[in-house]
């Protein structure tokens, strides 16, 4: 819960060392590594925090949030300028193609590992030779689009057209830009757009946007591909509608997510679709030691649980539709979406 201040480049001495662990977590992150990459990204927020350069594994080992291995690489970095995991993995041929495979939409890690093992060794391979499903196919042709960053001013120019697109449907919509987006990024990696309608359910706000928004978006050339739909309420209550759109004149596709969220829900989805992950782990691993739990659709008290913490009991619904007000029950204080970084 504390505010996030960033990495001040006149003043932090680590920023070497916190350049180098985050090509680290980067890199763990695009092989789906969750577990290291929440480490690397505990141990980056413990040492922007440091106003005394870290140059040995026991001045790293003291700081909570840094294990024994990774204290080892601090020191590493300090003492070399490098890091020799780092640099594997531009120069390890597996290592290599594994990025570039699992860079492709619906990929990951055992597909990859699959067609290195088949021989595969470039995409031109892939297009070639590999049994690819639609979304493959389609993710391998805008490899370059998915894979590169947003800026800004387009995330906010997508999110336009299809506010503009709700309001014709229905004036009462709302939409909310989600994601590192509303964390203040200056780029994003896709668009999270949380939509809800005041006093509306799930099915009805999601019957506006797939019978009605959605269809006419295609027709106005605006969306390129619907990629995956949930429909189920019972697997999926939140819903979702993920694919690619394109701006007016534009050949270069966006990856976009639109989020179906019923008003009593919306703001426990605005905090779990802003993030970041390892903020909404820590709010709901507080949530937990207090006795309730949070989700996306809402905090929940009088949870039991057993012996090894599976949940006896689902809970009340202590509160759902406002994210002040779930802080405020949690008594921790209100942070700004910009101050969610960890």
């Amino acid at each position: 819960m504390r505010k996030n201040e960033g990495t001040s480049k006149s003043k932090n001495p680590n920023l070497r060392t916190i350049e180098m662990l985050g090509k680290m977590a980067y890199y763990y992150d695009r092989i789906d590594d969750r577990w290291r990459t929440i480490s690397y990204r505990k141990a980056i927020t413990a040492l922007k925090r440091q106003t005394d350069y870290i140059a040995t594994r026991e001045q790293a080992i003291g700081i909570p949030g840094i294990g024994e291995r990774l204290a080892s690489k601090v020191e590493e970095i300090a003492c070399t300028n490098k890091l020799r995991r780092l640099e594997s993995t531009v120069t390890d041929p597996n290592d290599r193609i594994l990025l570039l495979f699992m860079g492709i939409y619906q990929v990951g890690l055992p597909t990859a590992s699959r067609w290195i093992a088949q021989g595969h060794q470039s995409l031109e391979d892939l297009k070639a030779k590999a049994d690819l499903t639609p979304n493959q196919k389609i993710g391998l042709d805008h490899y370059n689009d998915f894979l590169s960053r947003i800026p800004r001013s387009e995330v906010m120019a997508h999110a336009e057209i299809v506010r503009r697109a709700c309001s014709n449907a229905d004036a009462q919509i709302q939409l909310v830009v989600g994601g590192s987006y509303r964390r203040g990024s200056a780029d994003c990696g896709d668009i999270d757009l949380i939509i809800t309608k005041e006093s509306a359910s799930l099915e009805q706000i999601r019957t506006i946007l797939v019978d009605t928004v959605i269809p006419q978006l295609f027709q106005d050339g605006f969306l390129q591909v619907g990629l995956a739909t949930s429909r189920s309420r019972s697997t999926d209550r939140g819903s979702k509608w993920h694919g690619a759109s394109a701006l007016p004149g534009s050949q270069v596709w966006r990856r976009i997510d639109l989020l179906f969220v019923p008003w009593d829900e919306f703001g426990a989805a605005l905090i779990y679709f802003t993030g970041n992950d390892i903020f909404n782990r820590s709010i709901r691993l507080l949530a937990s030691r207090k006795k309730m739990r949070l989700n996306q659709h809402g905090l929940y008290g009088d949870i039991m649980r057993g012996e090894k913490r599976e949940r006896i009991t689902q809970g009340k619904l202590l509160e759902g539709r406002s994210e002040e007000r779930i802080f405020d029950i949690l008594g921790v204080p209100w942070r700004p979406p910009e101050h969610r970084i960890c």
